[in-house]
């Protein structure tokens, strides 16, 4: 788990509640103020100060919501993913050194957040759920208000948004939108000339059919095709193995977006639209029944608008546009932080999460070294009679000790539900009954588990005299 992931993956997405849900627990609403500490500073960007007390609130919530509040439990985590105080200190003040710049640039390149902004976009959150009880249920789910939501994902996601948009018009002068989107099917035009979209039927071989009998299905229904029995839409339906594509009538798109085996390439070069293949083509995936649908020719004078693209080849476009953009946005960012003055102060003494490690790490090693040799025993050692019947000594108390608890547990929960139904909670009383009935079939199997136990090691106590 990273410290800054959540937040930085949060940031690239105006829908981070799901992502938020997913995750379950994480970094939001951290931050702290700007004091504590005794005032100590833990860096300054451009000689803007992040207070030692800011990063120590941040981690203080990370421990929080993953249930690391406890020394071990916090120490048995950072040795597991590889972290120190020290690097856990880092990170979480690097993450807020890019926030500071972030919000620095915006300043210089005169960007803002604007409340209508922020309006559209909880509007297009909200969207993604069923209701607003659902929406205010994800945001308790990530332990999220809607007002730290919008300080701590959508103002920042829509920060960098628009200062990116900034940066590419006064840095680059580069198109946006549509006109960026048309400039590239332009500079693509020649690739995309000739493109052909096709559909396909997949049959591959039943069980014990031989290839022979597989080509001649394949043929028999390539005949039924052109003889008008069955459109070849419906035989896709009906016979194709391919089930994403069958669905779609075969469709698997343009081959100019996509990359086919050598077999169907080949077959799909030679033919025009609207035709069939003469034979079924192998591929190593079985025989296909090529059809093209549509082919893609470059209008005379060239492409002038979108309307003439393709649906595809232009969300492929738009796509190829947000990547490059995104790429643009983060080499410059990069070149922005090297120009920045930070000053990072060394870590002060005393800080709650800045505790000793090493017995964490002699555990982990010892661990480590017994896995390891436990491994090598099992490679290498045959269990001996004695072993045998002392393990399954020991796994018929372990499953009769289970069997008894899990007895308990259905007794209680049996009288749990005895309770409810008094007291007319029907409700609970009938959940009280499942967990009561499911205990009671965990006792059982435990008990049965026990009774085999102890056969096998009567059984190896037998084979021992």
């Amino acid at each position: 788990m990273n410290f800054t992931s959540f937040k930085s993956s949060a940031l690239k997405s105006v829908g981070a509640v799901s992502l938020c849900v997913a995750l379950g627990a994480g970094l939001v609403g951290c931050g702290g103020g700007e004091g504590g500490a005794g005032g100590a500073v833990a860096a300054t960007v451009n000689g803007q100060q992040i207070m030692e007390q800011t990063i120590t609130d941040y981690i203080a919530d990370f421990r929080t919501n993953t249930s690391l509040e406890t020394d071990e439990a916090w120490g048995e985590w950072m040795v597991t993913n590889g972290y120190t105080p020290e690097s856990v200190r880092d990170e979480v003040i690097d993450y807020y050194i890019n926030q500071n710049l972030y919000d620095q640039a915006a300043q210089e390149y005169g960007v803002a957040v604007e409340d209508a902004d922020i309006t559209a976009a909880m509007d297009e959150t909200k969207a993604m759920f069923e209701s607003e009880e659902a929406f205010q249920e994800a945001l308790q789910a990530s332990n999220m208000t809607e007002e730290s939501y919008i300080e701590d994902v959508i103002r920042p996601n829509l920060l960098q948004t628009k200062l990116a948009e900034a940066v590419a018009e006064q840095e680059g002068g580069n198109a946006e939108g549509d006109d960026a989107t048309l400039a590239q099917a332009q500079a693509m035009s020649e690739q995309f000339n000739g493109a052909k979209r096709s559909s396909h039927i997949l049959l591959t071989g039943e069980e014990g059919e031989e290839d022979e009998a597989l080509a001649a299905r394949a043929q028999q229904l390539l005949d039924q095709i052109n003889a008008g029995e069955i459109t070849f839409e419906d035989a896709a339906a009906q016979y194709s193995t391919d089930t994403g594509s069958a669905a779609n009538g075969g469709d698997v798109g343009w081959d100019a977006l996509t990359t086919f085996v050598t077999e169907y390439q080949d077959a799909l070069n030679g033919l025009e639209k609207d035709q069939i293949v003469a034979a079924p083509v192998k591929s190593e995936y079985g025989y296909h029944i090529i059809k093209v649908t549509d082919v893609f020719e470059v209008p005379e004078g060239g492409i002038t608008s979108l309307d003439q693209v393709p649906a595809e080849f232009q969300e492929y476009l738009a796509y190829m546009q947000q990547s490059d953009d995104t790429q643009n946005f983060t080499a410059w960012f990069e070149e922005y932080r090297n120009n920045a003055t930070i000053e990072i102060n060394p870590m002060p003494e005393g800080l709650p999460y800045d505790i000793d490690l090493t017995p964490y790490e002699e555990q982990a090693a010892a661990d480590a070294a017994a896995a390891e040799d436990a491994a090598n025993a099992d490679a290498t050692a045959e269990p001996t009679t004695d072993d045998q019947a002392a393990a399954d000594a020991a796994a018929a108390d372990a499953a009769a000790d289970e069997a008894a608890a899990d007895q308990a547990a259905a007794d209680e929960a049996g009288a749990d539900a005895a309770a409810d139904d008094a007291a007319g909670d029907q409700a609970a009383a009938d959940q009280a009954a499942d967990d009561a009935a499911a205990d009671q079939t965990a006792a059982d199997e435990a008990g049965a588990d026990a009774a085999a136990d102890d056969q096998a090691a009567g059984e190896g106590e037998a084979a021992q005299q």
